[in-house]
Order: structure tokens, then C-alpha cells, then sequence
């Protein structure tokens, strides 16, 4: 082969195809969850169709594909919703939005290209296969982008819930133009127990304590825990307990509709299960959504009945039951989301750092927002509990 016919195959080889469609299912499942870890459930083509799916938001989808040779390299769901600019920050500062809507509605109300999935589960979408250079294939994503923004008469372009990790990958946006801002932290259990029993044994006394009060005060309410694998008929009782906590959730991007519940149940039959506290008679008083992977579990949603008394105290012991459901698949970490932070780190859980990545299409905007960001977008550092003895 010639030195020419050599170059041009390299060439060839280097070179970035870029694939852009509106709907997922355009593209085949195989080829964009080929550089995924199989744990990465929220990445996956399954999961991303399961948000079109439902229609959540009614948010406008873009799906960027990049392959280098033939072998996917990268993938990102860019997706177009309306969205508040306080809704991270403080209650103070959201209250005086609230209050000065009254004159202006649409104040600090804009549509926003979210690189990411109109879902708040702590994860980013945006993945790009180990060895590769970010910079080339950030910059193909940012344009997508951009050209959706333009198309959509959306100024801003936010790419969401990137981990401590992925910001190592993602800090390439700033040569872009973006800025960096810090998301509601997620929570974390590293699990490196064989069982409840090790995992409540390694345990300092005052937090043991805590949790066998909890397994004793739902026997004496005669509460029963339950997981199911096959949950359809139940999906209408999830949901409606599901609602009664975003009617009462202090940050609240979007809210989930029945379809998505169903279509999640659907897509991942065999990793989705259904956590149940329930009273004697079937009542149930709160309920979690967990995915499984072979390594890591994740805790997504929740439902709790506040009406009743016992409704907090079944919370604790849904929340208690996550650990063992993970536990029992041999999960190494569970991943608890990004609410109640007390419950979770008083069973070990730290917080981990989420970052969000923003760039608004009118300098200005974005000079006023860049110089905002840390009252829209406060860090939180919350005091990690020491559970463990070790």
C-alpha cells in the first residue's frame, strides 16, 4: 500500500461522523449504548427512550451520536424545556421571584437546551468513550446545541449533573464560552458489606440504634416491607403517592407523568423493582423506584402517603429497605439521589458534588448570569455523619 493510500485510511480512521436525529428510536440500541458501561442504566438507549416515550415535559429532543471508524465514541441527549433560573437557589431568593411573577410572569422563566434528559435522578447523559480527546466532540455537541437553541428560540444551553469525573471531561466546555456551576449534591453508600447484618454491625451504636428503632416502630404499627419485580397493577398507587411528594418537593425541575412510570417499568422489566411499606390490609403508605445494574443500584423516585401518621416512619423504612434491596444484588454502591439528606447520610450515604455547565447566546445575559451564579446556584457542603466504625 502506498504512503498516500496509508494516510488517507488514517485519515479516514480519525475522523468524527456525527449522526443527528429528533427521534431515538432512529437510531439502533446497540450502537448507541456501545461504549457504555452495562451499570449505566440512565445513559442508555432504553432509558432515554423511555423519557421520549412518556412525552415528560413535552420537551423537543436532539440525539447526538459521534463515531470515529465505524465505533461510537460519544453520545449526548440534548432535549429543550421551560425551566426556572431560581430553582436552586435559596428560599429567600425564591420567594422574591415568586412575589415579582406577579408583575412579570415570565420573570426568569426561559426555555433552555438542557444537555441532558428532562428528568432530575442526579445524572448526566453526556458520554464520551475513555482515550478519546474531548475537545473535538465537545465542540461537534456544543454546535448541535447551539443550532437547537437558535431553532427553539431558547438562549440558554445548560449541560446538567455532571460528577466530580465527569466535569474532568466536561471542563472542556469553558474553552466554549460556558461557566461552571454547582447542582443540588447527590447522594452516595459505598457498600462493602456482605449483608444487612455486617452492614448494621459496622455501624457506630447511635446510628444501630437509630435503624432498629425504625424496623421496631413498623412492627408495632404492623407495617410490612415488600419488593416487587412485577409491579403493573401498582403503578397507579406509585404515582399517585408520587404526586403527593412533588406537591410537597422544595426543588422541582419537571414533573414525571404516569407514562414515564409505565415506560420505565416496561423497558427495564428484569432492573426495575418497586419497594412497598404497607399497613395491615394492603394499604400502602410509601414506596420507592429502584434500577439495578450488576455493580451499582440507584434509588430514583419515591412516593409517600403524609396523610397519614405513619407515612414518615414508612419513608425511613423504604429508604432503609434501598440499602438491603442493593445489598441482596451485590451492588457496590447505591446511588440515593439528590432529597433527603438527612435520612440517607444517617445510613452512611455521603454527599458527592453535581455541576452544571451554562452559556447563554446573548453576551450580556450571560455576563448577568455568569455574575449571579452563586446566588442562583449556591454550593451546599452538608456535614458528613460518621456511621461507620471503620
Amino acid at each position: 500500500m502506498s504512503a498516500l493510500a496509508e494516510t488517507e485510511l488514517r485519515d479516514r480512521a480519525d475522523r468524527l461522523e456525527v449522526t443527528i436525529v429528533d427521534d431515538i428510536d432512529d437510531i439502533a440500541k446497540e450502537r448507541w449504548d456501545a461504549h457504555l458501561d452495562p451499570d449505566d442504566l440512565q445513559a442508555s438507549h432504553r432509558f432515554v427512550a423511555a423519557c421520549q416515550r412518556a412525552n415528560v415535559e413535552e420537551a423537543r429532543y436532539r440525539h447526538v451520536l459521534i463515531a470515529r471508524g465505524g465505533r461510537t465514541v460519544a453520545t449526548a441527549s440534548l432535549t429543550c424545556i421551560d425551566i426556572r433560573l431560581e430553582l436552586l437557589a435559596g428560599p429567600t431568593v425564591r420567594h422574591l421571584v415568586h412575589s415579582l411573577r406577579s408583575l412579570h410572569p415570565g420573570l426568569l422563566r426561559v426555555p433552555v437546551v438542557l444537555g441532558g434528559l428532562p428528568v432530575s435522578f442526579g445524572q448526566s447523559c453526556l458520554r464520551i468513550a475513555d482515550g478519546q480527546d474531548p475537545g473535538p466532540i465537545l465542540e461537534r455537541i456544543d454546535a448541535e446545541a447551539t443550532r437547537m437553541a437558535t431553532d427553539e428560540g431558547a438562549g440558554l444551553i445548560c449541560f446538567k449533573e455532571m460528577s466530580e469525573t465527569e466535569a474532568q471531561v466536561a471542563d472542556g466546555l469553558l474553552s466554549l464560552g460556558y461557566f461552571r456551576a454547582a447542582s443540588l449534591p447527590s447522594c452516595r453508600l459505598r457498600l462493602p458489606f456482605q449483608d444487612m447484618q455486617t452492614l448494621t454491625e459496622a455501624m457506630r451504636s447511635g446510628y444501630r440504634r437509630q435503624l432498629r428503632r425504625t424496623e421496631r416502630d413498623c412492627e408495632d404499627e404492623n407495617l410490612s416491607v415488600r419488593e416487587w419485580s412485577e409491579w403493573e397493577t401498582l403503578e397507579s398507587t406509585f404515582f399517585e403517592l408520587y404526586e403527593r411528594v412533588m406537591d410537597k418537593a422544595e426543588y422541582q425541575m419537571e414533573r414525571l407523568n404516569r407514562d414515564f412510570i409505565r415506560e420505565l417499568r416496561s423497558a427495564f422489566r428484569e432492573r426495575a423493582s418497586l419497594i412497598t411499606v404497607e399497613r395491615d390490609g394492603g394499604e400502602v403508605l410509601a414506596c420507592a423506584i429502584m434500577l439495578h445494574g450488576t455493580r451499582r443500584s440507584t434509588f430514583l423516585l419515591a412516593g409517600i402517603r403524609y396523610s397519614d401518621p405513619d407515612g414518615l416512619l414508612a419513608y425511613r423504612r423504604v429508604v432503609l429497605e434501598t440499602v438491603a434491596s442493593a445489598l441482596r444484588r451485590g451492588a457496590h454502591t447505591l446511588e440515593m439521589g439528590q432529597t433527603s439528606y438527612g435520612t440517607k447520610m444517617r445510613l452512611g450515604a455521603k454527599t458527592v458534588p453535581r455541576y452544571l455547565y451554562l452559556r447563554h447566546l446573548q453576551p450580556l445575559f450571560h455576563q448577568t448570569l455568569e455574575g449571579l451564579s452563586e446566588t442562583l446556584f449556591p454550593e451546599r457542603t452538608l456535614q458528613p455523619h460518621h456511621v461507620f466504625r471503620s
